[in-house]
């Protein structure tokens, strides 16, 4: 068998194996202003859908209401939902933490 044409995964032991770079992808930062009118920044996960993202920005401000009663828009009113939330992270849009009485209003 010839010794110079194999493969092995394992190093030699005089020589170290080199770093491979990592790449990290930076979640956007967003600003999102609550009902009280405090703004907070969040870095939210695209993959989470909204209602997640919601229930830990409510546990994170310490909301007085179940996170079932608040949803994000942008500041065109527009709802956040699952299909438009990961360009909205993208595109580092300023949201807004509306209570369920202004979501029935824009709605």
């Amino acid at each position: 068998m010839n010794r110079s044409n194999t493969i092995s995964a394992v190093p030699p032991p005089n020589r170290t194996p080199k770093a491979t770079p990592t790449t990290t992808t930076l979640v956007p930062t967003n600003s999102v202003t609550t009902k009280d009118g405090a703004t907070v920044r969040a870095r939210i996960d695209p993959t989470l859908p909204v209602s997640d993202v919601v229930r830990q920005l409510c546990l994170n401000v310490k909301a007085p209401d179940h996170p079932a009663l608040y949803a994000l828009r942008d500041e065109q009113d527009e709802l956040v939902t699952d299909e438009n939330l990961r360009k909205k992270i993208k595109d580092k849009a300023n949201l807004r933490c509306v209570t369920s009485r202004e979501c029935l209003y824009f709605c």
